[in-house]
């Protein structure tokens, strides 16, 4: 019997967790929030990157571990992570943003990049699981695990890169004891 792709979907979206659906509506305020200008403080603007770092190294481990395929997907991760957070150090983006001494935080532009970089996230980490639950033998092949943990890095580096890019901005401004992780 064959199957419509209306009714593939419509399997799909209803065995999917409640809660996978309550993640993607909180990335998207957190994302809307993020479009809008912001003034924020230095504790603020670690939390969003740590949180992607522990996600991506718990959702990779998660994956990967019990197929004994970790090894390369961490160490694929840690690549993405570190190619992205490079790149985007380099970039300097966000450019506008900046330091205000008299009031300690730092104002940031709004943009649509982070929403759009949460919902590649998303959709990456949602793809992979289907595909480890439709193909479980995936966990297994390391070059499944190793792409797939790669976009992890890649995706969740931006936030640290950002986030450095903000913080450094400060980093002068607050004396010889301010330090970008403090």
């Amino acid at each position: 019997m064959h199957t419509s792709p209306l009714d593939a979907l419509t399997q799909i979206f209803t065995h999917v967790p409640v809660w996978v659906w309550f993640i993607l509506a909180l990335l998207i305020v957190l994302g809307t929030r993020q479009s809008r200008p912001q003034s924020v403080t230095r504790k603020r603007l670690l939390v969003l990157p740590l949180v992607w770092l522990v996600f991506g190294a718990w959702g990779v481990q998660n994956g990967f571990a019990q197929a004994g395929s970790a090894g390369v997907a961490m160490l694929a991760w840690a690549a993405g992570l570190l190619v992205s957070v490079g790149a985007l150090v380099a970039t300097g983006w966000p450019g506008q943003a900046r330091f205000e001494p008299a009031t300690g935080l730092y104002s940031v532009p709004g943009s649509w990049l982070p929403m759009l970089v949460m919902l590649g996230i998303f959709c990456a980490r949602f793809a992979v699981g289907m595909a480890l639950g439709l193909h479980p033998s995936l966990a297994h092949d390391s070059t499944f695990a190793g792409v797939a943990s790669l976009s992890f890095g890649l995706l969740s580096g931006f936030f640290v890169g950002r986030s450095i890019n903000i913080l450094r901005r400060g980093a002068w401004t607050q004396g010889p004891s301010a330090s970008i992780t403090a």
